[in-house]
Formats: structure tokens, sequence, C-alpha cells
């Protein structure tokens, strides 16, 4: 279509083209008579309006005006003296060259439509006739030399006009062609924009959807990989299983025996600091024993550093220089 559209707009250009080649011809004498009129003034036509009996010049030319502009001579009597009636055009001259605008008038004078006839009276009564070139209509009325180049010049356009004017039709239709061709086309490249930007939003839309799957897999693979660490982790602490059970059953027992155990332990800080490790020995077990016998739990055999002792804190003791054997330790614990 858009092809299409560029031949008819070239062959529209090209009408145009010839149009204005042909009217090239006739421009030139056209503006050379309108610059000639721009040389007249409204004095020199008052001039030639107060001639009583003008020459014969001056009459020729005013009546081609007066043929031009569609103006009816008046019928007066023949001057000869036959008694006729003759067709006299100096009457409705002088009262054409009265008119105020009649330079006006002739500048915008419609020169594409002057009707055929009147035409064709200029060119075989006026055009041919020897007298009627500027040179000598100068030399009865210089003004009448700018409206003779005038009339000549109506002449050499019309008959370009007359050319041009088919051509301008075939411009117009052709013109009237490009307008439709081209709006069908504006309406198809209207549509085509609309086409191309739902595309552009799906490409958005398609390329958001491609980053969320590469997200989505990025999720999955890190999923799939904590998952295996998570197994790897179960599997390496499988081996714990049976420790933990121990040591949960262990502090299951010390909490048991936590009640008897500190109060023991809480006799050993308040009375047994100064006596030797044998008789401390003899003395917890006689404490054990009456807690049993009183019914107050408590370990088999009961330890102060396991029951009051820190253990992070006796292992700086030891880095410090404190013996590693239970009595020291304890010594340790009861003086802290």
């Amino acid at each position: 279509d858009e092809a299409v559209a560029n031949e008819q707009a070239k062959a529209a250009q090209a009408i145009k083209d010839e149009c204005n080649a042909d009217l090239a011809e006739a421009m030139p004498i056209l503006e050379a008579a309108l610059s000639a009129l721009d040389t007249l003034t409204q004095n020199d036509i008052t001039i030639v309006k107060a001639m009583k009996n003008p020459p014969a010049g001056v009459k020729l030319v005013m009546e081609t005006i007066c043929i031009l502009k569609n103006i009816k001579p008046d019928r007066v009597p023949d001057p000869t003296g036959t008694g006729k009636m003759v067709l006299d055009y100096w009457g409705p001259s002088k009262r054409l060259l009265g008119d105020m605008k009649f330079l006006e008038g002739l500048k915008a004078f419609d020169k594409d439509n002057i009707p055929v006839q009147i035409m064709k009276q200029i060119r075989e009564k006026f055009i041919p006739n020897p007298e009627f070139v500027p040179e000598k209509v100068k030399n009865a009325s210089t003004a009448c030399e700018g409206l003779c180049k005038w009339v000549r010049a109506m002449d050499s356009y019309d008959k370009v006009a007359k050319i041009v004017a088919p051509k301008k039709e075939s411009l117009k239709e052709a013109e009237a062609e490009l307008a439709v061709a081209m709006e069908a086309l504006e309406k198809k490249r209207s549509d085509l924009r609309d086409v191309q930007q739902k595309l552009l939003r799906l490409q958005t839309k398609l390329e958001e959807n491609k980053q969320k799957k590469i997200d989505l897999e990025n999720q999955v693979d890190l999923c799939e990989k904590k998952l295996e660490r998570a197994e790897q982790l179960l599997g390496g602490l499988g081996g714990e299983k049976a420790r933990w059970e121990s040591q949960a059953a262990l502090l299951g027992d010390r909490y048991i025996a936590l009640t008897g155990d500190v109060l023991v332990s809480s006799g050993i800080v308040a009375y047994l600091g100064a006596f030797t490790s044998d008789f401390r020995i003899d003395q917890i077990a006689e404490w054990s024993a009456q807690c049993k016998a009183t019914e107050i739990p408590c370990s088999e055999a009961i330890s102060l550093s396991q029951t009051l002792g820190d253990p992070v804190q006796i292992r700086n003791w030891n880095i410090c220089g404190l013996p590693t054997d239970s009595f020291s330790i304890d010594n340790g614990i009861i003086i802290s």
C-alpha cells in the first residue's frame, strides 16, 4: 500500500511539474504586464478619461479591455453621418476609467476563467492588428501602452491556461486519489503502530516471565543444594544419636539427683574446706547415705566439680597452674 501511495504521489508531482513548466512560459509575460500596470497612477488614468477625441490606439486598447471585462458597448449614431446606429466602446470605457479601483480590478482579473468566445474575439480582431502593439500605442498614450501589454499578456496566459486546465483537472483527480490512498495508508500505519505497541508489551512481558523463570530455577537449585546438605548433615549426625540418647538419660538421672547433690555440695563448701581428701571422701559418703535414708535423691558418687563447677573456669585454672586432681579442683571451687 505504501508503494502504491508513493507511485500515486510521484504521478501527481509529475503532473504538477508539467503544469508549472507550461505556466513558466506565460508567467514572465504576465509579470511584465503587471509590472507595467504598477507604473500607472490614477492620474494617468484620469488623463486618458479626459480625452475628448481619443486617438485610435487609445480607443482600440480600451475596447479590448471592455470586451475582456464583458462590458457591452453603447449604441450611438454613426459619426460619419449615415444615420445608422453603431456600437461604441468609448462611453463604457470612460465609465470604466472612472472607477477608482480600475487598476486593482485589472490586477485581480480572473485570468484562469476567460470565456472562449471573448478570447476568440480578441485573437481574431485585435491581436493580429498591426496597430495593436505596445510600441505604436505608446505614441498615442503611455498609459494605454501598459494596458496594451496587459491585454496581450492575457492572450498569452490564456493559451497556456487552456492547455494547463485539463492537466490541472488531472492533477486535482490525482491529488484526490492520493489523499484517499494516504488516508487508507495512514489508517494502516496506525493499525501497525497499535500492533507494534502490543507486540512490545508482549515482548516486555515475555522478558519478565523469562526472568521469573530464571529466578525460580535459581531458587529450585538453591533448595536442592540445601536439601542435599541437610541430608548430608542428618547422615553425619546419625552416629551421634546413640550418644545423645545416653547423654539425655544421664542428664535425666542427674536432674533427679540434683536435690541431694546440691545439698551435699553445699555441706562440702560450708564445712569441709579445711579437711583432708580422705576425710572429705568419708564425710561425703556418710551424707549420701543419710540422704538415701531420708529418701532424698542423690547421685551414687557425688562430685563437687560436677555439681557446682564450671568446666571452662576449671580449664582456665589448670592452664594457670592448678593441679588437675579432684582435691585441688574442689579447693578452687570452695574458695571461689
